[in-house]
């Protein structure tokens, strides 16, 4: 049984749920995490793991053995303020349903605006 599993477990066995309870509500298959354990898969997907991170409120770094600090750290008090983490989830899952020239559309979007402020 791996890392992430044995945190999952953890955080199900702290709040009191079982894991078949805490997957529906957080709209993981439960399937994803008895294969996981049976080794069936290597690991679960980033959205799984955000979703299951958001339901116990932790990060996923939390949930890959990367700290032990279970909090998130806390939202910065500006709503337009855009952290690296909000950047990566964009890309990551917002762009999931985009074709290969849409998401490279959108690299170049992001490679311009950042040779615009160097040539600031």
């Amino acid at each position: 049984m791996g890392e992430i599993y044995k945190r999952i477990e953890d955080l199900c066995k702290s709040s009191k749920i079982n894991i078949t309870v805490m997957c529906k509500e957080a709209g993981v298959p439960r399937s994803a995490l008895s294969d996981y354990k049976a080794g069936r898969i290597k690991t679960l997907s980033a959205d799984k793991l955000s979703k299951i991170a958001a339901y116990f409120n932790v990060s996923v770094d939390y949930l890959l053995g990367n700290t032990d600090q279970k909090e998130k750290a806390p939202a910065k008090a500006e709503a337009d303020d855009v952290t690296f983490d909000d950047f990566t989830y964009a890309f990551h899952n917002e762009a999931k349903d985009l074709s290969a020239e849409e998401k490279n559309a959108l690299l170049e979007m992001a490679k311009a605006l950042k040779r615009a402020k160097e040539g600031k």
